[in-house]
């Protein structure tokens, strides 16, 4: 028998409502979750369905600050590009957030400036965090995002900001939130002068996101990445395409991740990014530009996932990093077994004074197709930092130890002055017990051993004040 179109009906908004629930079961669920929007009196939700509480009052955070200012609401709010925007924490100086840790190892710090007040807009302050130093001398005349991927080993991050003399500091957004293990790699490809070698250690390292690049694909919101991010196209970063040479490609199929894999989830990059591609022909290449700070040491992610062939052992084609070869004739379905499964490759190199970085992809005569030899997906490109301080060098070390000396001072004081009141508690507690056995004896009382009846047919040993003589 055939459903009556009521109940049909009823069944299609069921049924989108349990595969909404699955797929809503399945998203990445964060150990460490804190969202913190600085300032706010009220809680904000974003289009992602997140919801970002007031850093104030927050059970799992702590502000410390001796000075802080809570400016209102900007004007302009109805013009913001986020409702995190329109409030900010200012601090006139130094000023820390403790945020407690369920997980210690990798974690995803995002921090929000927007300065809608001329006075943020020429704000110089530093950053750090768990001991390492992420901006140092950071002014944001412009709305930012500063995303860093850092290790914590202490149940409590300690988020501090200090201002530059005659400067203030602010925040208006944090995110911390705990990567997934699969996010951060060791071994990677570094990429020099004299040719590429095998580097290890990369999973000690500080992390400051620069591009997240979907190549030839449209912009990725938070809103479809389980991990919060931002993919933004790589049209603006083209360098030179060959129009005879290069494709654009699309995926209307399914991304395969391997089953249980740890090194490959949708976590390290959302399936938006793997349905697109730019291709470059065997006789042609294509080149991306990128400006970054100069005198600094990048790792290079590269996407890919072979959307194009048809079968196996299509695809050879050679790989550049700043106009150094870094991997030849590579064989993406070689390195992964299947086609329409992702992989990706981290590459380690320096910039020196020009402080542009390029990558590319050339074709190979290896490639059994003349249409198609390479495909790039998507690319991240993140600045490591340079010495066991941090980003931007040692600066962090003396705000970690000028915190750490502030703390263990404190900690000294409250010891001492726990450690006195101790001694005095008991000093007075022996003078009252020889008092007390002076005024006894005086009194022709007497301290007792002796097992005596409870009241109840049970002895209960105990030591008694017994009265040898009565006072009435």
């Amino acid at each position: 028998m055939a459903s009556s179109p009521s109940s049909s009906a009823l069944a299609v908004p069921l049924l989108l409502g349990l595969l909404f629930s699955a797929a809503a079961a399945a998203r990445f669920a964060p150990a460490d979750n804190h969202l913190l929007a600085c300032g706010a009196t009220a809680p904000t939700v974003l289009p992602d369905g997140r919801r970002f509480v007031p850093d104030s009052g927050c059970a799992s955070t702590r502000l410390r600050s001796p000075a802080l200012t809570l400016p209102s609401t900007a004007p302009n709010a109805a013009a913001q590009p986020s409702p995190l925007h329109a409030a900010a924490r200012v601090f006139s100086c130094r000023a820390s957030y403790d945020l407690a840790v369920r997980r210690r190892g990798y974690h995803i710090l995002r921090l929000h400036f927007y300065p809608f007040d001329p006075a943020l807009a020429s704000a110089r302050f530093h950053v750090g965090a768990a001991g390492f130093l992420l901006l140092h001398n950071f002014s944001a005349p412009t709305p930012v995002v500063k995303e860093f991927i850092l290790p914590v080993h202490s149940d409590v991050l300690v988020l501090t900001f200090v201002p530059d003399s005659g400067s203030n500091a602010f925040i208006n957004a944090i995110e911390l939130i705990s990567a997934p293990e699969e996010l951060v790699g060791d071994i990677g490809t570094r990429v020099t002068l004299g040719g590429a070698d095998q580097i290890k250690g990369l999973s000690s390292q500080v992390y400051e996101m620069l591009y997240r690049i979907n190549v030839a694909g449209r912009k990725v919101t938070p809103f479809n990445d389980t991990l919060w991010r931002t993919w933004v196209n790589d049209g603006n970063f083209l360098v030179n395409t060959e129009s005879s040479s290069s494709r654009v490609w699309s995926f209307g199929g399914r991304i395969a991740y391997p089953k249980d894999s740890k090194l490959m989830s949708r976590e390290v990059a959302p399936d938006n990014v793997y349905n697109s591609a730019r291709s470059v022909s065997s006789q042609g290449n294509v080149t991306w530009g990128f400006t970054v700070p100069a005198a600094s040491r990048y790792l290079v992610r590269m996407h890919f996932c072979d959307i194009v062939s048809k079968v196996l052992n299509e695809l050879y084609f050679d790989i550049y990093v700043n106009g150094q070869l870094a991997v030849k004739d590579f064989d993406i379905s070689g390195a992964t077994g299947f086609l329409a499964h992702p992989y990706y490759i981290d590459f380690v190199v320096d910039v020196e004074d020009e402080g542009t970085l390029k990558l590319a992809i050339g074709g190979s005569k290896n490639s059994r197709s003349d249409e198609v030899s390479g495909i790039l997906n998507a690319l991240e490109i993140m600045r490591m930092n340079k010495t066991s301080g941090g980003i931007d060098g040692d600066f962090a070390v003396a705000l970690d130890k000028e915190y750490v000396a502030s703390k263990g001072i404190g900690e000294f004081a409250r010891s001492l002055l726990c450690g006195f009141i101790f001694a005095g508690l008991v000093v007075v507690l022996v003078m009252f017990v020889v008092r007390l056995r002076t005024e006894l004896r005086n009194n022709g009382t007497s301290w007792s051993g002796q097992p005596m009846d409870s009241g109840n047919g049970k002895l209960a040993r105990a030591y008694q004040l017994v009265p040898t003589k009565t006072d009435f």
